[in-house]
Order: structure tokens, then sequence, then C-alpha cells
């Protein structure tokens, strides 16, 4: 994580030091020693300021990040709000999550969707006979469909009844061999 954070650190030093090399500063004279007293003033409270928090300043955007506090867990936490807030406190990090979160739009490759190289027909793929298919695709048809509950015990007497007679009737005929 250190050395990703380190190559986007050194990717936006490159753009913002030349813009940044422009900058000067220019003093009114008369204003010289106002403005030094000022700036030592300045300076102190900044001594101070980092004795207090423990030189917050030297550390890098990643680890100001790490150090805080989780956000609170809530039902209508807004992600998208939340990147929108700390995006400017956070910009190498806001980019980093952009280019390493970004979801792709189709997992399938282009050149692979308009290919029809993999969809040509070989025997094996071609063997099956018209019988088996429509059997797949009446068993497909019935693990699909939703079971239908059978009361057994509704119909049971006249299960019983059906069972008899058909023994009877076994019974009644004769078998003919020729």
């Amino acid at each position: 994580m250190d050395s990703l954070f380190d190559y986007y650190v050194k990717k936006n030093s490159i753009g913002t030091s030349s813009a940044s090399s422009g900058n000067t500063t220019t003093t009114v004279s008369g204003y010289g020693s106002f403005l030094k007293r000022g700036t030592m003033r300045t300076k102190l409270e900044f001594e101070k300021h980092k004795e207090v928090t423990g030189g917050l300043g030297t550390k890098s955007e990643l680890e100001r990040y790490l150090a805080e506090d989780l956000e609170p867990k809530t039902d209508d936490f807004k992600i998208l709000k939340w990147r929108k807030i700390i995006e400017p406190r956070f910009p190498i990090l806001a980019e980093m999550a952009r280019d390493v979160l970004a979801i792709p739009i189709s997992s399938v490759a282009s050149e692979c969707a308009f290919s029809t190289g993999g969809r040509i027909l070989d025997s094996f793929r071609s063997s099956l006979t018209p019988k088996l298919v429509q059997s797949l695709i009446c068993l497909q048809d019935w693990l699909r469909n939703e079971p239908i509950p059978i009361k057994v015990e509704e119909d049971l007497e006249y299960l019983e009844q059906l069972e008899l007679d058909l023994a009877n009737s076994a019974k009644d005929s004769t078998i003919i061999d020729i």
C-alpha cells in the first residue's frame, strides 16, 4: 500500500512542481519589519501546535487517513457523499481509490463478445439426438417448475380401491403365448 501511495505522490508531484515554481513573494518597503515580527509569531505558534498534535504535519496523507477514526455505522450512510467530503482533504488517496476501485463495465473481453471463433459446433457438441434434446428440455422444465403438493391422505381410499381392482383384473385375464 505504501509503495502504491508513493507512486501516486511522485505522479502528482511531477504535475504540480512546474505550477508551483512560478510563485514569487514581494514585500512592500516600510512594512518589512512588521511582516517579520508577524511571521516569527506565526512560526512559534506553529511549533507549539506541532508539539501538541505530535507533528501531524510530517505525516503523509495515507498515515493521516489511517489515523482518523472510523465513520459511525448508520443505515443512511451515503458513500458518494462521504467521498465528496473527504476528497479535498486526501486528493492523492481519492485518485488512488478512483483508479483501484473502478468497476469494469463488462467482465467479458470485447474480443470474446464479438468473435464467433468459439461458437462453432464440432461433432461432439452437435452429437445430441433430437430425442435426447427433448428429454433434456423437459427435465429442465420439470426442475425449474415449482413442486405441486400431493395430498395422499385425501385420496387414500380411492387409491386402495384402484389397487384392488387392478390386482383383480390381472387375475382374471389369461396370458396367451404364441
